[in-house]
């Protein structure tokens, strides 16, 4: 497929599109020119509680994860 053919069949599918949210991002992606990576809603609550829970001091080194999940390991 040439340049020509990529971009028109990009606008095409574009033009059919009715997803806001979808045509959002793909507005974010050609502005930035780069890779963006969107975290879904459902796992950024999930991050925030691990941001939490490390500055808590809740989290475990490397050694105390094989020490614990030893059997799993092998």
């Amino acid at each position: 497929m040439t340049l020509l053919e990529l971009k028109k069949s990009i606008h095409e599918k574009i033009d059919h599109l009715n997803d806001e949210r979808f045509l959002e991002h793909i507005e974010a992606i050609i502005d930035s020119k780069e890779s963006v990576f969107i975290i879904p809603e459902h796992m950024k609550e999930g991050i925030r509680q691990g941001k939490e829970d490390a500055k808590a001091g809740h989290v475990y080194s490397m050694e105390d994860f094989e020490k614990k999940y030893e059997k799993w390991l092998k």
